[in-house]
């Protein structure tokens, strides 16, 4: 069991984002931030801290940030790459007075009640929240954007993600030793870690704006059996990050002509991965 935090503090809390040429979005972001740090609530105690992590972006995105007012912290010529580690430098570089970590996506823009509707649902538990996502709203209406919606509300190996947000205290960040340095699914795996931790995986109602930039770029049906490809691959059958990089960047399949092809392979995934892994489920 993680040991419980007797109050909840704005003050205390550090919203951390990776970037990798994102001059575009990383200010609106911050700034969506700063304003929910901002918004009047119960016993706000003032701001947090907001940290962007930078992958080694070729464009403005650390200039973009630092004009929103953000700590940066710059990928040396011989840190680990990848989202993994800037998600843990942003951890480790944050202010020893920090106590909760929001892990967000540069993508993801928070509501001006986030912090308001935290603490709120924060004072309403008997024991304080060690770890939890939110709900997500992406930026345009459609089907599978509508599906990948209601899932993001279940908690499970399939459903827990980084676009949700992951909020989890300092304590039981360092216990599950941060984020792993892998080139895709940290977030998935994070979780992974996290479970065996605590009693429970909280279900915050909050809904954070995401962008469809992803469903947009490869098709919103393609996009969708991807995820679902991926992650079976991932958890039930246990293919390496690096692995699943290579087949998740291969053109061939996420051309959208190849959706039929996608739906066999994930109807495969998911047959294999209950009759063949089905044992392994009570370690998740």
């Amino acid at each position: 069991m993680s040991a419980p935090l007797d109050s909840f503090s704005r003050s205390q809390v550090c919203v951390v984002i990776p970037t990798y040429n994102e001059e575009e979005l990383v200010e609106r972001c911050v700034r969506s931030i700063r304003d929910a740090f901002e918004y009047e609530g119960k016993g706000s105690g003032g701001e947090g801290s907001i940290v962007v992590t930078d992958g080694g972006s070729r464009d403005g995105s650390v200039a973009a940030a630092k004009k929103a007012g953000a700590i940066v912290i710059e990928t040396k010529p011989d840190d680990k790459r990848g989202r993994g580690p800037c998600l843990h430098r942003g951890a480790m570089g944050s202010p020893s007075e920090c106590l909760v970590f929001v892990f967000l996506h540069v993508d993801c823009l928070m509501p001006k009640t986030f912090f308001k509707d935290l603490e709120t649902y924060w004072y309403s538990c008997e024991a304080s929240p060690q770890i939890g996502f939110c709900r997500i709203k992406f930026t345009r209406e459609g089907f599978w954007m509508w599906l990948f919606e209601m899932l993001g509300r279940i908690d499970s190996v399939f459903s827990n993600f980084g676009d949700q947000g992951i909020i989890v205290s300092r304590d039981l960040y360092n216990r599950v030793g941060g984020f792993r340095s892998q080139v895709l699914l940290e977030d998935v795996q994070f979780f992974r870690d996290a479970r065996p931790l605590v009693d429970k995986i909280h279900k915050f109602p909050i809904t954070l704006s995401v962008s469809a930039r992803k469903f947009d770029e490869r098709g919103p049906l393609t996009y969708f059996i991807q995820c679902c490809v991926v992650l079976s691959l991932y958890v039930g059958l246990g293919w390496s990050p690096k692995r699943l990089a290579k087949l998740y960047n291969n053109p061939l399949f996420f051309k959208p002509g190849r959706t039929s092809v996608l739906v066999g392979v994930m109807i495969l995934a998911m047959f294999v991965y209950y009759k063949a892994a089905k044992p392994r489920l009570s370690r998740f």
